[in-house]
């Protein structure tokens, strides 16, 4: 599996991070990781249109991980594409009406050309392209979720937003890559958010290989953030940046 960090950011603008998103590219096929505003331009850039793409996986529904449905939906009614294979978003209760409520707003985004599946996913496991993901409820908000994505030859953990809970170890258990909510320094946690030493805890409870923090506030800027984690973490720790890329593989 190839991830490409489509953005490392928040609801709070700056130039260099847009909000959340992330893209698993695999022999099977191409899922996109929450959809936060811009993301399906960078999408663009990372070599992917919105027909060439199969699944959507939202961790939870602020508009910073989800705002750019309506980007992609309308992207797809445009006569520039020919989209056939079905789009399948996936996402806690509530996935529904969300979408129902946007195309209230927005007609324009109701499927011309291809079917659109809307799947209202409890805890548990499902195939996505070939891969297996289990869904894991994580602290944040009463829907969120963090996504646990297993192919042939590696484990990628996407916690999403998270605060402080248990859940988060199941999700990375000896993960190759584990991508983790650290969105303050770590004198100034905020309440619904973790921070890069709280992120390396649980990578170093789960036994993870790989630690990619994300999801910054600028109250990073000029921290060194790495440093904060690997004084408890002994795996690999990465400053995610917007289209930074990784492959995931096995352990060596």
């Amino acid at each position: 599996m190839r991830l490409t960090v489509l953005g490392s950011g928040t609801a709070v603008p700056v130039p260099d991070r847009l909000p959340a998103g992330y893209l698993i590219e695999h022999e099977g096929g191409a899922v996109m990781v929450d959809c936060g505003p811009g993301t399906i331009r960078r999408l663009a850039k990372a070599g992917v249109t919105p027909e060439q793409l199969d699944a959507v996986l939202l961790t939870h529904y602020h508009p910073d991980h989800c705002a750019d449905l309506v980007a992609l939906l309308f992207a797809l009614r445009s006569p520039h594409y020919r989209r056939r294979a079905p789009l399948t978003i996936y996402g806690a209760p509530g996935l529904r009406r969300l979408v129902a409520k946007l195309t209230e707003a927005w007609s324009w985004l109701s499927p011309k050309s291809y079917q659109l599946d809307l799947v209202e996913w409890l805890p548990g496991e499902a195939s996505v392209t070939g891969l297996k993901v289990t869904a894991v409820p994580i602290r944040h908000t009463a829907q969120s979720l963090g996504y646990r994505v297993e192919g042939e030859r590696g484990v990628l953990a996407l916690a999403g937003d998270a605060d402080t809970c248990d859940e988060l170890i199941e999700l990375a258990r000896d993960a190759d890559v584990f991508v983790c909510d650290a969105a303050t320094p770590d004198d100034a946690k905020l309440d619904g958010h973790l921070t890069p030493g709280l992120a390396a805890d649980y990578a170093q409870r789960a036994n993870a290989r790989h630690l990619v923090l994300t999801h910054f506030y600028p109250a990073c800027d000029g921290v060194d953030l790495e440093a904060q984690a690997r004084a408890r973490f002994d795996g690999d720790v990465t400053v995610a940046a917007d289209m930074l890329t990784f492959e995931v593989g096995p352990r060596r």
